[in-house]
């Protein structure tokens, strides 16, 4: 059975819904970070706290489920793209998923005791809820315009040769700050629009600073990018030892589709 989408334009749509769904994951649960993360700044007593918890509460929930979907997408689409990330960014997305864990837990534990102490307690676990994950996510990004280290064995598996605190170059570090202010600037916007005048208030400052601070770091990463950032090489020549298999199995596949074998003619 023959597929009516060649592979070339079925990869372009794959990538179109994995944009689609990251930056839906950014959009609708970027302001569910950046609420978290202001809310032991704007947020002054205990009722002010309430109200932003209030605010988020109908939603935060299924908002993650576009991360959800992305993460689902990329297995789909791409399996040994999915195993390599997720093998070999273990330790991040570890970080990752117990920062996203504080959030439930906090929401349903700050009102089981009536302390002050108990309650700022779960209100910083949600600051960390929110301020981990917007910065682990840009550093991601970061990385990946930098590229990784990674090989191919001689099955062509795709293995991650780097380590966590490798990924924590200050690039990468730039824009997981990036990251974090243009949340905050989001949950600001969204915080001044949801809540009463003296919160939105301070709402409105903190967006403001945030946003100034996201064009400032932007502008320093365009520049570093132009001045500094190489483009995209394959640096190890060792990945030629796979150039047999991978011709083999190009050869094999072009033939099956009735395609012309061109592949392992080129490039020796």
């Amino acid at each position: 059975m023959s597929i009516p989408i060649d592979y070339e334009t079925l990869r372009v749509i794959w990538w179109g819904l994995l944009g689609i769904l990251l930056i839906g994951f950014a959009v609708f649960d970027g302001f569910d970070l950046g609420t978290a993360i202001l809310m032991p700044f704007v947020g002054r007593t205990d009722t002010e706290r309430r109200i932003l918890i209030n605010s988020v509460g109908p939603v935060w929930e299924g908002n993650q489920v576009w991360f959800i979907l992305g993460g689902g997408a990329s297995f789909a689409a791409w399996p040994p793209l999915y195993a390599a990330s997720f093998s070999g960014f273990y330790i991040a997305m570890f970080v990752v998923l117990i920062a996203l864990i504080l959030r439930p837990v906090a929401f349903k534990f700050r009102g089981k005791v009536d302390n002050s102490t108990w309650r700022t307690m779960w209100d910083w676990a949600l600051f960390v809820g929110g301020f981990v994950p917007s910065l682990i996510f840009g550093v991601a990004f970061g990385n990946l315009l930098l590229g990784v280290p990674f090989h191919f064995d001689g099955e062509l598996r795709a293995l991650y040769t780097g380590s966590f605190f490798g990924l924590l170059n200050p690039f990468a570090i730039l824009c997981g700050l990036v990251s974090v202010a243009m949340l905050t600037a989001h949950g600001a916007v969204y915080v001044y629009m949801k809540t009463g005048e003296t919160i939105a208030q301070r709402a409105r400052s903190a967006g403001i600073v945030a946003s100034l601070v996201t064009f400032g770091l932007f502008a320093v990463g365009g520049v570093l990018i132009f001045s500094w950032v190489d483009g995209y090489a394959i640096r190890d020549r060792s990945i030629t030892r796979a150039r047999p298999i991978l011709c083999a199995r190009l050869s094999t596949s072009r033939q099956a589709r009735g395609s012309p074998i061109t592949a392992c003619s080129r490039g020796r």
